[in-house]
């Protein structure tokens, strides 16, 4: 099984406005082309076509409120209202905001309703990794048995502020015994300590990534270092093409066993496919 455990995808209304807002904030430090338009009919026949058994799809709650429509886009995808495609291969995944003061209540109702993992994004929704609000947040996601996949290093869209280092990575592990934290991006844009901080650590990361972005030396030392069973592959759709992001980690050398986790054996035994 094949499987891209971070992937975005908005509204047909909204997407338009939402990719050219991204655009236009990356376009300084690190210039960024979607690789389709960014709607859940496109990614749901993009992956198809390359390959990909299941993904994830990962929206960000960057205000709590916005708990309804997550509730709304798991009910949608479950029902089958977006598509028999998109029913049998969207990984259920949800958001919600650390600061929400229903969270608990909220959590809840989206493991009733298939959640497998939540997607934190410290820039996004405004609350570092390591602060106490975050950390409070982890352990009920914790004690639930959710993996949380997070935004993790700067953020091309941002400036220099630290909301998701590989030092708070470390941090909140510490803080939150049996955290299953994805780290996307492997935390190395604009953080060349990822390297001595986190790397050979049992500590999951993503290996989505900008071409652009100086980080692939990084990322490579990664994908053939890191402990195989916490690689996972993402292409964080629509910011990458999956086929052409898988093809060039596979042009590193894995080893058979090393591409079997990576590619989709890690995600299913986490992720509990």
């Amino acid at each position: 099984m094949r499987i891209d455990i971070h992937t975005h995808a908005f509204s047909a209304h909204k997407a338009p406005e939402v990719l050219a807002g991204l655009v236009a904030k990356a376009r300084r430090d690190c210039p960024v082309t979607p690789h389709g338009n960014g709607t859940l009919d496109d990614l749901v026949r993009q992956e198809c076509e390359d390959g990909f058994d299941r993904f994830a799809v990962c929206p960000i709650a960057v205000r709590p409120e916005q708990y309804g429509y997550m509730v709304r886009f798991l009910t949608a995808i479950r029902s089958g209202a977006c598509g028999e495609e998109a029913a049998r291969r969207v990984i259920p995944c949800a958001s919600l905001h650390p600061a929400d003061p229903e969270a608990e209540a909220h959590l809840r109702t989206l493991l009733s309703l298939g959640v497998r993992m939540l997607k934190l994004h410290p820039y996004f929704q405004n609350v570092r990794l390591d602060s106490r609000v975050m950390i409070r947040f982890l352990r009920m996601v914790t004690d639930a048995g959710l993996p949380v996949l997070c935004h993790t290093g700067h953020d091309v869209s941002y400036g220099w502020e630290d909301m998701a280092s590989p030092a708070q990575i470390l941090r909140v592990h510490r803080h939150v015994p049996g955290l299953r934290m994805i780290c996307a991006h492997c935390a190395a844009w604009r953080n060349p300590e990822a390297e001595k901080l986190l790397l050979g650590r049992k500590i999951y990361v993503d290996l989505s990534y900008q071409p652009n972005g100086g980080t692939e030396n990084l990322i490579r030392r990664f994908a053939l270092e890191h402990p195989q069973d916490y690689i996972l592959f993402g292409s964080d759709w629509p910011w990458s093409r999956p086929a052409e992001h898988a093809a060039r980690i596979a042009s590193w050398g894995l080893s058979p066993a090393r591409s079997e986790a990576l590619f989709g054996g890690n995600a299913a035994r986490l992720l509990g496919l």
